[in-house]
């Protein structure tokens, strides 16, 4: 909540923390969102004629922003939705298959940064974020703040 102290406005810390645990599925279509500007910097490195080093940079950053944020929902989302939601056990278990499918296809890009291999997660990933959403978004909402699940992404944009 904003507070006013002699005609200025004061941040309690209150509303800064709420509005970040506030609502974890808009997070996770924001961590979604900068995952694919990952996807977008590695194809325009590609079209840009970088060296293989760059590349690699590119990849290397994509491959570990996905994989720390299929970590953190096979680690803390998934159980706790199983544990509230058990209607979405099925689904979840969907979910944590794709993330094992796509880790293979992250290796496999890792190995050789071609477009094709790019092509094959990008193809991948955008089907698998869209049926988390979908699914997902609503019920992560409905969930009281409880401190950082780890889902969000961060890639050192301002």
């Amino acid at each position: 909540m904003e507070a006013w102290n002699h005609g200025k406005s004061v941040d309690d810390g209150y509303t800064g923390e709420t509005a970040r645990f506030r609502a974890y599925g808009n997070q996770l279509i924001g961590a979604h969102l900068r995952l694919r500007e990952m996807i977008d910097d590695l194809y325009d490195a590609f079209d840009d004629g970088r060296d293989a080093h760059d590349l690699h940079v590119y990849c290397m950053t994509l491959c570990g922003a996905v994989t720390r944020h299929h970590t953190a929902e096979d680690a803390n989302v998934f159980p706790l939705l199983s544990a509230r939601h058990p209607e979405l056990e099925a689904f979840l278990r969907g979910l944590k298959s794709d993330h094992n499918m796509i880790a293979s296809l992250l290796f496999r890009l890792q190995r050789s940064t071609t477009r094709e291999e790019l092509d094959a997660v990008s193809a991948v990933l955008e089907t698998h974020f869209i049926g988390e959403e979908k699914r997902l978004v609503s019920v992560l909402n409905a969930l009281e703040p409880m401190g950082d699940l780890g889902i969000e992404v961060f890639d050192g944009r301002a």
